[in-house]
């Protein structure tokens, strides 16, 4: 089981063989995420996610996108995102490609190029009818093929991701006049609220703490939580602390009862109770399926 880490800003810095390469491919096995979701966090790189199989539910920055088997979703740099299995689908795995604009930008004048990177869209789910998505595909499907152990394969690399932005920035383009409207601002009040959470979930957390952070109103905190995470505040936070519950039960060495104060419950039946409701197993059930030794 694993989960993205980030920093006390929900930020995710991806690391990279070179760091003069900012290129990095992997894949989400949705079956190996605990509960099934990709936390939410955000990143400088521009992030294109092709399914392979099974169906993902995304949220970027509160609006929801569905994406099947053989469909594409762009995630644009600087977006809070977050994704989960789609309910009732099974074993969702994704061929995930993400790359700084310095790969293609330090190529050429900024100047003159960075109109071909600012795009104001959170991200786009790629038209497989269009003539632009399914040559997005496609290179990414070269992509997927690639070795890139074999000497001179950052050339071929740069080539494909520069076809590939060509084809993008087109889709882009095209969307722009109706995404633009739908790009949501206040998404740095929700950071604020999800990284207080994740940095205090260990203590006692509660709605003035949330508005406090962000500087917003109480109605505003609920409607935020709602629209971005799907769920109200309280829910969120318990179920933030179960999934790192989730974590530490994978090590035997660890006392559930420890894990359940560790994790920012007062209370082990109250503790027990949720996890059951939230994963169908106890703890104890739960760490002897999931546990590494």
């Amino acid at each position: 089981m694993y989960t993205v880490i980030v920093d006390q800003n929900l930020k995710e810095h991806i690391s990279y063989q070179e760091e003069s390469f900012p290129f990095q491919v992997c894949f989400d096995d949705y079956n190996s995420l605990v509960d099934h979701t990709l936390n939410c966090h955000w990143h400088k790189e521009f992030e294109f996610d092709l399914v392979l199989k099974g169906e993902v539910d995304f949220n970027l920055n509160g609006r929801q996108i569905s994406v099947k088997a053989g469909e594409c979703l762009f995630i644009n740099s600087d977006t809070l995102h977050m994704a989960f299995q789609h309910k009732g689908a099974e074993n969702a795995y994704v061929f995930v490609v993400v790359f700084r604009p310095e790969l293609l930008l330090k190529q050429f004048t900024e100047s003159s190029f960075r109109k071909y990177f600012d795009f104001k869209i959170d991200g786009l789910k790629l038209d497989t009818c269009s003539f632009e998505g399914r040559n997005v595909i496609t290179l990414l499907q070269d992509i997927f093929k690639m070795d890139m152990e074999e000497y001179g394969q950052e050339f071929l690399c740069i080539s494909l991701v520069a076809k590939l932005w060509y084809y993008m920035a087109n889709c882009l383009k095209q969307a722009l006049p109706a995404q633009q409207c739908q790009h949501i601002a206040h998404h740095v009040k929700v950071k604020k609220m999800l990284s207080y959470i994740h940095e205090h979930f260990r203590e006692k957390i509660t709605i003035q703490d949330l508005i406090e952070q962000a500087n917003i109103s109480r109605s505003d905190c609920f409607y935020y939580f709602k629209q971005y995470a799907g769920m109200s505040p309280l829910s969120y936070i318990n179920d933030y602390r179960l999934s790192m519950a989730g974590i530490l039960l994978a090590d035997p060495d660890c006392n559930i009862t420890d894990i359940c104060f560790a994790c920012g419950f007062s209370n082990s039946s109250y503790f027990g109770k949720l996890f059951k409701e939230k994963y169908g197993v106890s703890p104890l059930q739960y760490r002897k399926r999931h546990s590494f030794h």
